[in-house]
């Protein structure tokens, strides 16, 4: 059994330690730091959006829709008609808290933007908890380590997507952080297990860190302690599937059932036979594996196994003192153990997609847990530091991190895909259009919209994610049957993503991105007429509109072409002089 009981501080820093400038305010640097990347990419974004904020995911405007609905006490999208397009338990229901706060579309990244510095915060009470002397850094150098890691794991691009994942981040660096000092005092902090039990409700994929939590807890002796917390974690998610049941929807939410092969596949084993669980697991680790980011998860895998087992058996490890290695080998292994646990899981049955935004709470973890795992090696840098090792150290970061440095870069480029195009049709359809719609992707478009939307991706319309989740079941006119149904006149569908528009639609314009395609679902989206009678008011809606586009975007009209389409409504909406068939 490993020993519990309490071991000693790391030694102090060398009183004549003359070579150096420590850190004065290490925590401050930290935030500051940070803060410095969160401000110039809020100033690129509003300078690139003509002044106008947008998230680089249009997702975060569905959880927005979504805690709007339940603020009312209505779970879904559209009122009256239960939906579960959110991913996260916990996250649209805090959202749903800060409504009464005039914080608008704000909430969202004030929330991430806080999770984004305590995450760094954790990180460095990881950092020093686990031994490190990284106090021998002076301010300026511990500064830009700081922004290397921040740019090297997309910390603050992430946040600026306006998602639950920079909570994940924090929680899970929290539960290492709560795991190294239960394991060097014996004592579980109660925001430890606070987090451990709520991680799940955050994130479903967070059950295998509440799993790995409680072997800790029960491998200490601490059997009460992990029941409490299996059971907070394990009932609260439970409730919500059963939740989910109650109001007719998939023991899932629709958004996992629809990114997760292994988690539809799960939820319809008794249908999709005994092997179907092990194929579709098979399926995601093979294709995560040459993933760029699942590339980097099993090296950081391997280079913190490998610091853990080069010293294994040794009695007192080099770099520690008397009195510490034993503890201190008990907290590396566990940290380890976690970061390797979660990261299996994630490339077993997560996606390492949709902007790299699943994937970089295993990376911040990882990188804490190679810092433990090479506690010695790393004192002895540090011991030596100086300008050109802190600068080659930074590269290091940012060069094998460069795809995620990158994703930092192209979040400006990424909020203008939101601002062009899904904005743009939100202007449309609350100030034109003004009557129901449908579209195959919801987002900025269907917030703080009154007026109906007919979801086809499935995320807001169980029908319709049911007619996409059974191809062979549905009707062949099943896209038709409910626009008829909800009385849809105009439909606004990307042309990259299903369902097909019916044979019968009639393509009346096409909003079409100018710039490059970062974040977007495609770069065009085609207006379609359900019936040729809609065509003169979609048409007169449509020219009304498009001069406020902006530079980025622009209409391409479609319907002059058409042949199929009644001449009295061609003539009716002729061009006017100079447009040249370009709204």
């Amino acid at each position: 059994m490993p020993p519990t009981a309490a071991v000693a501080d790391a030694p102090p820093l060398s009183a004549g330690a003359g070579a150096y400038s420590r850190a004065t305010h290490p925590r401050l640097v930290v935030v500051a730091s940070v803060g410095c990347v969160a401000l110039l990419l809020l100033l690129a974004i509003v300078l690139r959006n003509d002044g106008h904020f947008a998230y680089t995911l249009d997702a975060a405007y569905t959880h927005l829709a979504l805690s709007e609905q339940i603020a009312q006490g209505h779970y879904g999208i559209n009122p009256d008609e239960p939906a579960s397009p959110s991913s996260s338990i916990l996250y649209p229901f805090l959202l749903a808290a800060l409504a009464p706060l005039p914080l608008g579309q704000f909430a969202p990244l004030l929330i991430c933007l806080m999770a984004t510095v305590a995450a760094a915060l954790l990180g460095y009470g990881v950092i020093r908890e686990a031994g490190i002397e990284i106090e021998r850094l002076s301010d300026a150098q511990l500064a830009l380590l700081t922004i290397a890691v921040t740019l090297a794991f997309n910390l603050v691009g992430l946040a600026f997507a306006g998602l639950e994942h920079s909570l994940h981040v924090t929680f899970t660096l929290a539960s290492l952080l709560g795991l190294l000092r239960f394991i060097r005092r014996g004592e579980a902090d109660w925001w430890w297990l606070a987090s451990i039990a709520l991680m799940p409700l955050l994130r479903f994929e967070a059950v295998a860190a509440l799993a790995a939590d409680m072997f800790v807890l029960i491998a200490f002796g601490k059997w009460r302690h992990a029941l409490v917390v299996g059971l907070v974690g394990a009932s609260g998610v439970a409730a919500f599937m059963f939740f989910l049941h109650w109001l007719g929807l998939p023991w899932l939410p629709s958004s996992v059932l629809s990114r997760s092969e292994v988690a539809s596949t799960g939820v319809g084993m008794g249908s999709n036979g005994l092997l179907a669980l092990p194929h579709a697991v098979y399926r995601t680790l093979r294709s995560n594996l040459v993933a760029y980011g699942g590339t980097l998860i099993t090296l950081m895998m391997l280079v913190s196994a490998w610091g853990l087992a080069r010293d294994m058996g040794q009695p007192n490890p080099p770099g520690r003192g008397r009195g510490q290695g034993q503890g201190q080998g008990w907290g590396r292994a566990a940290a380890v153990g976690f970061f390797v646990v979660i990261a299996l899981a994630q490339l077993l049955g997560g996606s390492l997609g949709s902007f790299s935004r699943y994937e970089i709470y295993v990376l911040a973890l990882g990188g804490c847990a190679i810092v433990v795992a090479w506690q010695p090696e790393v004192n002895a840098a540090l011991r030596k530091a100086d300008w050109p090792g802190c600068l080659a150290t930074s590269f290091a970061l940012v060069f094998l991190f460069s795809g995620y440095l990158f994703r930092t870069l192209d979040a400006t480029a990424g909020s203008g895909n939101v601002y062009d195009q899904q904005y743009q049709l939100s202007r449309f359809v609350t100030g034109y259009w003004q009557q129901p719609y449908a579209t195959n992707h919801p987002g900025r478009v269907n917030w703080r919209n009154p007026h109906y939307m007919l979801d086809y991706s499935g995320l807001a319309s169980e029908e319709a994610r049911r007619n996409l989740a059974d191809p062979t079941g549905a009707p062949v006119d099943w896209v038709e049957q409910l626009a008829r149904r909800h009385e849809i006149a105009l439909a606004m569908l990307y042309d990259v993503a299903g369902p097909a528009a019916p044979a019968s639609w009639s393509p009346v314009a096409r909003l079409r991105l100018r710039g490059r395609v970062i974040t977007a679902v495609g770069s065009t989206i085609t207006f379609y007429a359900t019936q040729p009678e809609s065509i003169p008011d979609i048409m007169s809606a449509l020219q009304r509109f498009a001069p406020s586009l902006p530079r980025g975007a622009e209409f391409d009209l479609q319907w002059a072409a058409q042949g199929h389409l009644h001449d009295a409504a061609v003539r009716h909406q002729a061009p006017q002089p100079g447009m040249s068939g370009v709204l």
